[in-house]
């Protein structure tokens, strides 16, 4: 296997109850073949015993953790990646889903990837800006590696953000707010700026850039050109307005190197979202993270081997 891809997917109410749309979307996303699925709306999940994320992993082929309130899910190919450990995160209303993804078969010590699935509010900017800042607390955790350093963890936080990214040139520009017909959405999607005119919400993009993550779709299209990869995620709804990109992923900029391709998947019929998957070089990725096992002198250090995201 010469490359991994990540996907994340908010599947429409996980169905909302038609089993046959279910299976048919875990058997797309499965013939994808994913090293890792991020997974939104995961609604009704854990019930009857966890029916649900059972069957999602018998189909997929793959080991998941479903969050609390199942709101969100993560799923490894356990063939790929095993998982040290997760975090309890709070202050969310939709919670999102982490584990920490270690890379198999690498031939010495690698770092895990801190692999977040989140889903953002819909109806509150402020309150979207407050969870932006949350998820920040996933590029801030610290591993104590075989040699004693303590070096940071690398992260991949792929979701729904119910926001835009901040655009590039040549690329798509920002919705028109005036396109969105009904006021309340408006609002959802834009807050007011300097001048007190309203803008569409770009603050979590833009605080994900300040520290230290970037867009894997707007790396993509910037250094190679390829502005398909920021091509819109949900539909055109005529209460909502056109099609807008607000799926993705943020990724530490130390794995971007290995970053070779991002595109939007069409899952028209299934879910009112598409999916986005993000294409690394294995090889390269195994380098990075063997690299950055190695302490540097610029890097932050703890006393301890992992802080939690928990306040």
């Amino acid at each position: 296997m010469t490359t991994i891809d990540f996907i994340t997917c908010n599947f429409e109410n996980n169905g909302g109850g038609d089993r046959r749309k279910w299976r048919a979307a875990h058997e797309f996303l499965a013939s994808l073949r994913p090293a890792a699925l991020f997974r939104q709306e995961m609604w009704d999940a854990l019930d009857n015993d966890g029916e649900l994320a059972k069957r999602a992993e018998t189909v997929l082929g793959m080991r998941g953790w479903v969050g609390r309130g199942s709101a969100t899910a993560l799923y490894a190919d356990p063939q790929v990646f095993e998982s040290p450990r997760g975090w309890a995160d709070s202050g969310w209303q939709l919670e999102p889903t982490a584990r920490s993804l270690r890379l198999r078969d690498t031939g010495g010590e690698t770092l895990p990837i801190v692999c977040v699935s989140h889903h953002l509010t819909y109806s509150s900017c402020t309150a979207r800006a407050i969870e932006g800042e949350h998820l920040t607390r996933f590029l801030d955790k610290d591993h104590l590696t075989g040699s004693g350093a303590t070096v940071k963890l690398p992260a991949i936080l792929g979701g729904d953000r119910n926001s835009y990214r901040v655009p590039i040139p040549g690329g798509p520009a920002l919705p028109n707010l005036e396109a969105i017909a009904d006021a309340v959405h408006r609002i959802h999607r834009s807050r007011r700026g300097p001048d007190g005119v309203r803008i569409p919400d770009t603050h979590t993009d833009r605080e994900m850039r300040a520290v230290g993550a970037e867009d894997a779709a707007r790396h993509i299209a910037r250094t190679h050109g390829r502005m398909a990869a920021l091509a819109p995620t949900v539909i055109d709804k005529p209460s909502q307005g056109p099609a807008a990109a607000v799926d993705g992923f943020w990724m530490s900029r130390i794995l971007l190197p290995a970053l070779a391709e991002v595109d939007v998947i069409d899952m028209g019929g299934l879910s009112d979202h598409h999916a986005v998957r993000a294409r690394l070089h294995r090889g390269t990725l195994a380098d990075i993270l063997r690299r950055a096992t190695a302490p540097h002198p610029d890097r932050e250090h703890s006393a301890e081997p992992f802080r939690s995201a928990a306040l």
